[in-house]
Protein backbone atom coordinates (compact mmCIF):
# COMPACT_ATOMS: atom_id res chain seq x y z
CA UNK A 1 0.00 0.00 0.00
CA UNK A 2 2.67 2.38 0.99
CA UNK A 3 4.69 2.17 -2.32
CA UNK A 4 1.81 2.98 -4.65
CA UNK A 5 0.92 5.86 -3.03
CA UNK A 6 4.80 6.60 -3.33
CA UNK A 7 4.62 6.31 -6.60
CA UNK A 8 1.54 8.52 -7.39
CA UNK A 9 2.66 10.81 -5.10
CA UNK A 10 5.97 10.93 -6.83
CA UNK A 11 4.28 10.69 -10.74
CA UNK A 12 2.24 13.82 -10.02
CA UNK A 13 4.71 15.92 -7.78
CA UNK A 14 2.23 16.52 -4.64
CA UNK A 15 3.90 18.64 -2.08
CA UNK A 16 1.39 19.07 0.31
CA UNK A 17 -0.57 15.67 1.60
CA UNK A 18 -3.80 15.00 3.66
CA UNK A 19 -3.93 11.39 5.03
CA UNK A 20 -7.68 9.90 6.52
CA UNK A 21 -7.34 7.54 8.93
CA UNK A 22 -3.84 8.13 10.59
CA UNK A 23 -3.61 5.37 13.34
CA UNK A 24 -1.44 4.70 16.05
CA UNK A 25 1.94 4.38 14.91
CA UNK A 26 1.53 6.87 11.80
CA UNK A 27 4.13 3.92 10.03
CA UNK A 28 3.01 5.10 6.48
CA UNK A 29 3.94 8.21 6.99
CA UNK A 30 7.61 8.08 8.73
CA UNK A 31 8.43 5.52 5.53
CA UNK A 32 7.04 8.71 3.05
CA UNK A 33 9.05 11.30 5.38
CA UNK A 34 11.69 9.37 4.92
CA UNK A 35 11.12 8.64 1.16
CA UNK A 36 10.61 12.40 0.31
CA UNK A 37 13.65 13.49 2.54
CA UNK A 38 10.84 15.22 4.60
CA UNK A 39 10.45 17.53 1.76
CA UNK A 40 6.70 16.45 1.42
CA UNK A 41 3.89 18.01 4.41
CA UNK A 42 2.19 15.44 5.07
CA UNK A 43 -1.46 16.43 7.57
CA UNK A 44 -2.83 13.37 9.10
CA UNK A 45 -5.82 13.65 10.63
CA UNK A 46 -8.19 11.18 12.47
CA UNK A 47 -11.69 11.01 14.44
CA UNK A 48 -10.03 10.44 18.07
CA UNK A 49 -6.62 11.21 19.53
CA UNK A 50 -5.16 7.43 18.66
CA UNK A 51 -1.52 8.74 18.32
CA UNK A 52 0.72 6.40 20.68
CA UNK A 53 4.98 8.10 20.75
CA UNK A 54 6.12 4.34 22.02
CA UNK A 55 4.54 2.67 18.90
CA UNK A 56 5.81 6.07 16.27
CA UNK A 57 9.40 5.82 17.27
CA UNK A 58 9.47 1.73 17.88
CA UNK A 59 8.15 1.62 14.01
CA UNK A 60 10.53 5.18 13.09
CA UNK A 61 13.81 2.75 14.47
CA UNK A 62 12.42 -0.06 12.55
CA UNK A 63 11.36 1.81 9.06
CA UNK A 64 15.36 3.33 9.25
CA UNK A 65 16.77 -0.05 9.33
CA UNK A 66 14.95 -1.57 6.50
CA UNK A 67 15.45 1.73 4.32
CA UNK A 68 19.37 1.31 5.92
CA UNK A 69 18.86 5.35 6.33
CA UNK A 70 19.84 7.28 9.40
CA UNK A 71 17.29 6.90 11.80
CA UNK A 72 15.45 10.58 12.24
CA UNK A 73 15.20 11.79 16.09
CA UNK A 74 12.69 9.91 18.18
CA UNK A 75 9.49 12.02 18.74
CA UNK A 76 9.32 13.06 22.62
CA UNK A 77 5.73 14.90 21.69
CA UNK A 78 3.67 15.65 18.76
CA UNK A 79 5.81 18.98 17.86
CA UNK A 80 8.12 16.99 17.32
CA UNK A 81 6.13 15.14 14.32
CA UNK A 82 6.33 18.50 12.65
CA UNK A 83 10.11 19.66 13.80
CA UNK A 84 11.64 16.22 12.68
CA UNK A 85 9.44 14.71 9.94
CA UNK A 86 7.10 17.13 8.46
CA UNK A 87 3.94 15.52 9.90
CA UNK A 88 1.23 17.59 10.85
CA UNK A 89 -1.02 15.67 13.32
CA UNK A 90 -4.63 16.86 13.73
CA UNK A 91 -7.19 14.45 16.05
CA UNK A 92 -9.76 14.53 16.63
CA UNK A 93 -10.53 16.27 13.18
CA UNK A 94 -12.34 15.37 9.91
CA UNK A 95 -13.06 16.30 7.00
CA UNK A 96 -16.00 19.02 7.43
CA UNK A 97 -13.54 21.16 9.44
CA UNK A 98 -10.47 20.84 7.37
CA UNK A 99 -13.28 21.96 4.31
CA UNK A 100 -14.35 24.95 6.78
CA UNK A 101 -11.00 25.91 7.00
CA UNK A 102 -10.29 26.26 3.92
CA UNK A 103 -7.15 24.17 4.18
CA UNK A 104 -5.93 22.77 0.49
CA UNK A 105 -4.36 19.85 -0.50
CA UNK A 106 -2.30 18.36 -3.20
CA UNK A 107 -3.21 14.94 -2.64
CA UNK A 108 -5.27 12.43 -0.33
CA UNK A 109 -4.48 9.36 0.68
CA UNK A 110 -5.69 6.16 2.98
CA UNK A 111 -4.63 3.06 3.77
CA UNK A 112 -7.16 0.78 5.22
CA UNK A 113 -9.57 3.08 6.33
CA UNK A 114 -12.43 3.46 3.86
CA UNK A 115 -13.67 0.09 4.88
CA UNK A 116 -14.78 1.57 8.16
CA UNK A 117 -16.94 4.04 7.33
CA UNK A 118 -20.99 3.82 6.49
CA UNK A 119 -21.85 4.08 2.96
CA UNK A 120 -23.65 7.65 3.41
CA UNK A 121 -20.26 9.06 4.89
CA UNK A 122 -18.17 7.52 2.58
CA UNK A 123 -19.99 9.50 -0.10
CA UNK A 124 -20.33 12.44 1.56
CA UNK A 125 -16.35 12.47 1.92
CA UNK A 126 -15.65 11.91 -1.18
CA UNK A 127 -17.87 14.80 -2.08
CA UNK A 128 -15.74 17.13 0.21
CA UNK A 129 -12.34 15.78 -0.99
CA UNK A 130 -13.56 17.32 -3.94
CA UNK A 131 -13.45 20.74 -2.31
CA UNK A 132 -10.09 20.32 -0.21
CA UNK A 133 -8.00 18.59 -3.08
CA UNK A 134 -6.96 21.26 -6.07
CA UNK A 135 -8.29 20.26 -9.15
CA UNK A 136 -4.89 18.72 -10.53
CA UNK A 137 -4.85 16.54 -7.36
CA UNK A 138 -5.10 12.96 -7.06
CA UNK A 139 -6.31 10.47 -4.08
CA UNK A 140 -4.90 7.25 -3.55
CA UNK A 141 -7.10 4.76 -1.42
CA UNK A 142 -5.91 1.11 -0.73
CA UNK A 143 -8.74 -0.43 0.81
CA UNK A 144 -9.20 -4.17 2.70
CA UNK A 145 -12.58 -5.75 1.90
CA UNK A 146 -11.89 -8.86 4.40
CA UNK A 147 -13.65 -9.67 7.06
CA UNK A 148 -11.55 -7.83 9.93
CA UNK A 149 -12.47 -10.83 12.43
CA UNK A 150 -10.21 -13.01 10.81
CA UNK A 151 -7.06 -11.20 11.32
CA UNK A 152 -7.02 -12.04 14.98
CA UNK A 153 -9.30 -15.60 14.72
CA UNK A 154 -7.72 -18.24 12.86
CA UNK A 155 -11.17 -20.36 12.60
CA UNK A 156 -12.51 -17.68 10.57
CA UNK A 157 -12.08 -17.11 6.91
CA UNK A 158 -11.42 -13.66 5.54
CA UNK A 159 -14.13 -13.99 3.59
CA UNK A 160 -16.70 -15.57 6.66
CA UNK A 161 -18.82 -12.33 6.54
CA UNK A 162 -20.35 -12.47 3.11
CA UNK A 163 -22.37 -15.08 4.52
CA UNK A 164 -24.45 -12.95 6.98
CA UNK A 165 -27.42 -10.69 5.91
CA UNK A 166 -27.54 -7.39 7.09
CA UNK A 167 -29.45 -7.62 9.98
CA UNK A 168 -27.43 -10.88 11.01
CA UNK A 169 -24.19 -8.62 10.44
CA UNK A 170 -25.27 -5.80 12.76
CA UNK A 171 -25.43 -8.32 15.40
CA UNK A 172 -21.61 -8.79 15.04
CA UNK A 173 -20.59 -4.80 13.61
CA UNK A 174 -19.76 -3.22 16.39
CA UNK A 175 -18.95 0.68 15.99
CA UNK A 176 -15.54 -0.33 17.81
CA UNK A 177 -14.48 -2.24 14.64
CA UNK A 178 -17.36 -0.99 12.33
CA UNK A 179 -16.92 -2.72 8.66
CA UNK A 180 -18.57 -1.52 5.98
CA UNK A 181 -18.59 -4.88 4.19
CA UNK A 182 -18.68 -3.04 0.78
CA UNK A 183 -17.20 -4.61 -2.55
CA UNK A 184 -14.28 -3.25 -5.14
CA UNK A 185 -17.33 -2.99 -7.16
CA UNK A 186 -19.24 -0.78 -4.94
CA UNK A 187 -16.68 1.14 -4.29
CA UNK A 188 -15.84 2.20 -8.19
CA UNK A 189 -19.54 2.66 -8.27
CA UNK A 190 -19.42 5.73 -5.16
CA UNK A 191 -16.28 6.67 -6.89
CA UNK A 192 -17.60 6.98 -10.16
CA UNK A 193 -20.90 9.03 -9.02
CA UNK A 194 -19.07 11.08 -6.92
CA UNK A 195 -18.15 12.48 -10.36
CA UNK A 196 -13.90 11.12 -10.32
CA UNK A 197 -12.00 9.58 -12.74
CA UNK A 198 -11.16 5.94 -11.65
CA UNK A 199 -8.42 4.03 -11.98
CA UNK A 200 -7.66 0.60 -9.91
CA UNK A 201 -5.54 -1.95 -9.36
CA UNK A 202 -7.30 -5.66 -8.03
CA UNK A 203 -5.72 -7.31 -5.43
CA UNK A 204 -6.22 -10.70 -3.95
CA UNK A 205 -8.87 -13.14 -4.17
CA UNK A 206 -10.56 -14.77 -0.99
CA UNK A 207 -12.21 -18.23 -0.26
CA UNK A 208 -16.00 -18.17 -1.06
CA UNK A 209 -18.39 -19.04 1.54
CA UNK A 210 -20.38 -21.71 1.10
CA UNK A 211 -23.34 -19.75 2.22
CA UNK A 212 -23.04 -16.27 0.52
CA UNK A 213 -26.30 -13.46 1.22
CA UNK A 214 -28.66 -11.95 -1.32
CA UNK A 215 -26.70 -9.15 -0.34
CA UNK A 216 -23.97 -9.87 -2.25
CA UNK A 217 -23.54 -10.43 -5.98
CA UNK A 218 -21.87 -13.66 -5.87
CA UNK A 219 -22.17 -13.76 -9.80
CA UNK A 220 -19.36 -11.16 -9.66
CA UNK A 221 -15.80 -12.21 -9.10
CA UNK A 222 -14.57 -8.73 -7.66
CA UNK A 223 -17.65 -9.07 -4.50
CA UNK A 224 -14.69 -11.87 -3.55
CA UNK A 225 -11.55 -9.72 -3.79
CA UNK A 226 -9.74 -9.21 -0.48
CA UNK A 227 -7.92 -5.90 -1.12
CA UNK A 228 -8.05 -2.97 -3.68
CA UNK A 229 -6.52 0.31 -4.57
CA UNK A 230 -8.01 3.41 -6.34
CA UNK A 231 -6.30 6.12 -7.99
CA UNK A 232 -8.68 8.97 -8.55
CA UNK A 233 -9.11 12.30 -10.10
CA UNK A 234 -11.08 15.11 -11.24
Amino acid sequence: YWDYHLKYLKENNVKKVLEIGAGKSLAQNIYLSYKFDQKIEQTLIDISRMIDLDLFNEANDQISKVLRLNRLPFANSVDDLKKNYNLNYLAPMNLKKINENNLKFDACISSTTLEHLPKKELEESFLLLKKIIKKEGIISASIDYSDHYSHTDNKIDNLNFLQFSNEQWNQYNTPMLFQNRLRHQDYREIFKVCGYKVSEIKGDFGKRPKHISNEFDATNEETFMLWGHFLLKF
